[in-house]
């Protein structure tokens, strides 16, 4: 939801690799197959198709019913040029799918319909100094160990043209490459590394996520932060090389439709 801004884009997967998705199908599912699957118009039967394609084996029902419901909200100030204000985004799960990718720790593929909204509100009260903003949504979601993040980074390319821009965290450990249009579609990749990214010192201010701006990213790299969004920038060599190895992936694409109270 990048309706919900930058900042709320942080590390939601620590996972410990037992066997690796491949990114080409041999034995079990693959990354071409699952992220190919879920940029499709997210729904419970296309991902249910996926699952089935995939040999994907569907979660208990507990497990199922403990997602349902979920209530999450955070308070994040995202913007360093108004530390007294901050976001507040309130999140409800309604509906909701999962099932386990074949293979021991092989990750999990799910499908999960919410609705949040959002506000600007002072930090000192929080007390509002915006109206709610509301939507409804919908979402596919891989998590997987994957053998090489370089691979994976450089297939999302591939199969999806659109702009995209990098956050990475503060310790260098967590990058996300972000594609999307305000109020309509939120496609994220994520990676979290076994140790710092390569060649770019780690932040020891305290800071959160900075957006990474590569010197020679191509046609494609949004490199444009906006105001008062810490940057720091590495070479797409550098990247590259930085994500060659294994690590720990998580794959969204959502779909936001606007809930507006129209006057009559």
């Amino acid at each position: 939801m990048k309706s919900v801004g930058l900042a709320v884009l942080a590390a939601l997967i620590v996972m410990s690799p037992i066997r690796a998705l491949p990114q080409e199908t041999g034995h079990g599912a693959s990354a071409r197959e699952l992220l190919q699957g879920c940029l499709l118009e997210p729904s419970k039967d296309s991902t249910a198709k996926l699952a089935i394609a995939v040999g994907a084996t569907p979660y208990s029902d507990a497990r199922t019913r403990h997602e349902l419901g979920r209530h999450n909200v955070s308070t994040v100030v995202d913007d360093n040029t108004r530390p007294d204000e901050a976001q507040r985004t309130e999140i409800t799960v309604t509906a909701f799918a999962g099932w386990d990718l074949p293979g021991p720790g092989a990750g999990s593929l799910e499908y999960s319909e919410g609705q949040y909204r959002i506000a600007r509100v002072e930090v000192a009260t929080g007390q509002l100094i915006t109206a709610w903003k509301a939507a409804r949504t919908r979402e596919c979601r891989v998590a997987a160990p994957v053998a090489n993040a370089r691979a994976i980074f450089e297939l999302y390319e591939t199969i999806h043209r659109a702009d995209y821009g990098i956050l990475i965290s503060a310790d260098r450990r967590w990058i996300s490459v972000f594609a999307f249009d305000p109020d309509r579609y939120d496609v994220e990749l994520q990676f979290q590394l076994d140790a710092p990214l390569a060649g770019l010192p780690v932040d020891s201010t305290g800071g959160g996520n900075s957006r990474l701006i590569l010197t020679d990213g191509g046609p494609l790299f949004d490199g444009d932060p906006g105001p008062g969004v810490p940057s720091v920038k590495l070479t797409r060599a550098g990247l590259l090389s930085g994500l060659d190895h294994a690590a720990d992936m998580t794959f969204t694409n959502e779909i936001s439709n606007p809930i507006v109270q129209r006057l009559s």
